[in-house]
């Protein structure tokens, strides 16, 4: 099984407005591609809220954590982690 996630994480109190646009963004233009998920905790502040983006296969599993929100560049820590699996679908970077 060949799994893709991409999870949200934001500080407990106030997630920062970009980055919840740009995930719910993402997770609209590849909900059949991917499992999204928010994780909202106090270990993480305005300065270190990210993207944590995970690939499982039989074999292995890799992991990126990137403090963007840039649909593009989100896209291709996607494409890299599971490149034979993954269909990138932003044109532009709205």
């Amino acid at each position: 099984m060949r799994t893709l996630r991409v999870k949200l994480t934001v500080p407990a109190a106030d997630a920062p407005e970009s980055a919840r646009q740009t995930f719910a963004t993402l997770s609209e233009l590849h909900a059949d591609q991917a499992i999204f998920q928010v994780n909202r905790t106090a270990y993480v502040d305005e300065e270190t809220w990210g993207f944590q983006v995970q690939y499982e296969s039989e074999l292995q599993t890799s992991r990126e954590y990137v403090q963007t929100t840039s649909l593009a560049e989100l896209e291709q820590v996607m494409a890299r982690l599971a490149p034979a699996s993954f269909e990138e679908r932003v044109t532009d970077d709205r």
